[in-house]
């Protein structure tokens, strides 16, 4: 039973390429830009690799619970979970999931580097990250509503272990014990085993799909998700982001929104934009400007409510996004835009 889906990563994707496109963007500040948009990109495609290799199984199960991105707060320490399974024997698998596309090495002190470019480059140890969140998670627990037996209130068991990419190199060492490091495909032949392998004992702590997912609801309700100010992180400023006003015309957005090249939609004139029109339609930053917020702002809300959705780095209009009246054109002066009716509710 997969009881939380991954938060959306769509507005900080969005939020990244409207910086990008800024015309007076220092040379190194685009390159933290561009770093940073590739690293979410690899981990989003990192989670939902790891996601379907765990939903495919644990997913399915009426014995298990799962629950995707995870974040909780507690007495001033934070957990930053990947990936969480929970069984009916309180097993709690606390994954946490990393996309090596170069490959990962591992030596005999337990240090992590991965391949960049073609260069080594260290990295914390997952392994250590998921002890820290294992650490917050046990003091989490002893705040739950749990299950009892014979007056004695049952406590879960935690397994860390680091899920790769099924196409990663690992490089591991002789001596560490690297088990716990593995490509997510072998997810569920670790944790039958690890099952098949335990204690007898563990047969008394099961417990109904009920209680258990009273268990995991509890959990989720602790959730506290975190938005990146990227603006304070790398020193953006209004300068920096101010747009070029000789790309700008009245009738075109100051940055046009990329979109599919392979969109095939005929372009058509503009409609005037004037608000008292019933079928008056606007451009984004027109919108925009008659809403009273900032362009970025107003493609994060269309990203939100699903009018559009960004897919390889590009801005698609919907299926929503065309029933609520939005229209892709494509200007051979300016490029691609999209149109939305005035008085679209965002």
């Amino acid at each position: 039973m997969i009881l939380k889906e991954a938060d959306t990563k769509a507005p900080q994707l969005a939020e990244l390429e409207l910086y990008l496109a800024a015309p007076g963007l220092p040379a190194g500040t685009k390159q933290h830009l561009e770093r940073e948009l590739k690293f979410l990109r690899a981990g989003i495609k990192g989670e939902r690799e790891s996601a379907y290799d765990i939903d495919f199984y644990s997913g399915a199960s009426k014995n298990r619970i799962v629950i995707h991105d995870l974040r909780i707060e507690h007495n001033g320490r934070v957990a930053q979970i990947d990936h969480l399974i929970l069984n009916r024997l309180l097993e709690v698998y606390v994954l946490e999931t990393k996309h090596f596309s170069e490959g990962v090495s591992i030596n005999e002190q337990g240090e992590f580097s991965i391949w960049f470019a073609g260069k080594p480059r260290g990295i914390p140890s997952p392994l250590e990250q998921n002890d820290r969140h294992i650490a917050v998670l046990q003091d989490v627990f002893k705040t739950l509503d749990m299950p009892t037996r014979l007056g004695i209130r049952l406590q879960p068991s935690f397994e860390s272990l680091v899920l790769v990419s099924k196409n990663a190199r690992i490089g591991r060492p002789e001596k560490f014990d690297t088990r716990r490091v593995l490509k997510s495909d072998h997810l569920e032949r670790w944790i039958n085993k690890n099952i098949d392998s335990g204690s007898p004992l563990l047969m008394a702590k099961v417990v109904g799909v009920d209680t258990l997912t009273a268990i995991a609801r509890q959990l989720v309700a602790l959730h506290r998700p975190l938005t990146p100010d990227y603006r304070a992180r790398f020193g953006l400023t209004d300068e920096m982001l101010r747009p070029n006003p000789v790309a700008s015309t009245p009738d075109m957005p100051v940055a046009p929104e990329p979109v599919a090249a392979t969109d095939t939609e005929v372009p058509t004139r503009e409609a005037s934009g004037d608000p008292t029109s019933a079928n008056a339609k606007l451009t984004t930053s027109k919108l925009a400007k008659a809403l009273g917020v900032k362009t970025a702002e107003l493609n994060e809300r269309l990203i939100g409510r699903g009018l559009l959705e960004l897919r390889d780095g590009k801005t698609y209009i919907t299926a929503e996004g065309k029933t609520a009246g939005g229209e892709f054109r494509m200007s051979p002066k300016f490029g691609p835009y999209f149109l939305w009716p005035a008085d679209l509710a965002v």
